[in-house]
């Protein structure tokens, strides 16, 4: 699959499991590639919290197998330079690289002999209805950067979103001086802006605004509850 800011695979992976679970979590990566070694982005599913056993819960109430989504699972990943993704810096930590629309369903009976599948054209349309309807953008102004490493590479600073990224113009590290270096920017400020697509999630806002303005007007001064 050639490399896409918004890939789609719309596949069924199958695989056994045994209940009660050996072990607990479900580990999902996004590679680059065939090769394992570069891992974009990781997520991870705990059976204890997508599921529960009908012995734990009150009596009378039943269980359920493990269950999840479809509902979107953010992944998380080394940080990555964009003009030269083939390096990872060493102290990047984890930034946020995306985010992959998932359901898990568990069926009793002997697995498939099959381990992938196409998904159904009717589930995939079902799903459509969860994929990005909405356009958000992301701005932000850099006021100063000091205290930055000298040398004769320039610089920039970059604001991103997963896989969609904006930067600053170049620039050469100023010595100032004294012990420090920066960016020369004095009166003009870069600024850097992202756009993304996001499912329409207002309905959930609103709701959540609507209750947050209710509590606050309760408890303001003068009209207790």
């Amino acid at each position: 699959m050639p490399l896409d800011a918004s890939p789609e695979w719309n596949e069924v992976l199958f695989f056994p499991l045994r209940l009660p679970p050996i072990c607990d979590e479900i580990l999902l990566e996004i590679l680059r590639g065939s090769c394992r070694s570069k891992v974009l982005g990781r997520a991870t599913l705990r059976l204890s919290q997508i599921s529960r056993d009908s012995d734990e819960l009150e009596e009378g109430t039943p269980g359920f197998f493990p269950s999840f989504g479809p509902s979107f699972l953010p992944f998380y990943g080394p940080r990555v330079d964009s003009a030269r993704p083939h390096l990872v810096p060493q102290d990047s930590g984890l930034v946020y690289q995306g985010r992959l629309l998932l359901e898990l369903c568990t069926h009793v009976g002997t697995p498939p002999g099959r381990q992938r599948d196409a998904v159904a054209p009717v589930d995939a349309e079902r799903a459509q209805s969860r994929l990005p309807r909405c356009r958000l953008g992301l701005c932000g102004v850099f006021y100063s950067a000091t205290m930055v490493p000298g040398g004769p590479e320039p610089l920039r600073l970059e604001l991103g979103i997963g896989s969609a990224a904006a930067a600053t113009e170049p620039g050469a590290p100023v010595f100032d001086g004294n012990l420090y270096h920066h960016l020369p920017w004095f009166g003009d400020k870069p600024v850097a802006a992202v756009t993304s697509l996001w499912e329409d999630a207002g309905h959930r806002w609103d709701s959540l605004n609507l209750l947050r303005a209710l509590c606050q007007h309760l408890v303001s001064p003068g009209l207790g509850w």
